[in-house]
């Protein structure tokens, strides 16, 4: 009943309580100013910031004090970065925020205050924030008329012990 009272949540209704109602983007979906495949762009841009965000302060070695040194060294040669989870993180960031970019101006900007900042959108950059939002739907084949990328179409198989 709290939250309900909460100014965020203020005319969201009986929707008030619901979890979506946490955030700016939940919030904009249940008040259908964006598509489920928009929000979940979003739901999954946030991750994959986080995931770069987490790579700029990398787990710290064990018993080295706080600020020191890295557990992840880099990785100076191509082979090492095919397995480097840090590289990987960044690349894939790297990709979605190139989408966003190439979107248009003010696009990249704009999703980044309510994706990740958790700012309410103004009215007049709401189409913005959907170009981008359904860009990034696109980039990771959340749309259903977009083709899926060949590891999305695998399927892992269980493979019945020799007897």
């Amino acid at each position: 009943m709290i939250a309900a009272r909460m100014p965020h949540r203020r005319g969201l209704g009986e929707q008030a309580l619901a979890p979506a109602a946490e955030c700016e983007l939940g919030r904009m979906r249940l008040r259908n100013e964006v598509s489920e495949p928009e929000e979940t762009a979003g739901y999954v841009y946030a991750r994959m910031w986080r995931g770069y965000v987490a790579t700029l302060s990398a787990p710290r070695a064990p018993g080295v004090a706080q600020g020191a040194i890295s557990a992840c060294m880099g990785c100076p040669s191509p082979l090492d970065r095919k397995w480097c989870l840090c590289d990987l993180r960044r690349r894939i960031y790297a990709e979605a925020a190139s989408v966003l970019v190439q979107t248009g101006s003010g696009v990249s900007p704009t999703v980044h205050a309510v994706v990740i900042l958790d700012r309410q959108c103004p009215f007049s950059s709401l189409e913005l924030l959907k170009v981008g939002l359904t860009a990034l739907a696109k980039h990771y084949g959340l749309l259903t008329s977009q083709p899926k990328r060949p590891y999305q179409k695998q399927r892992s198989e269980i493979v019945a012990p020799a007897k």
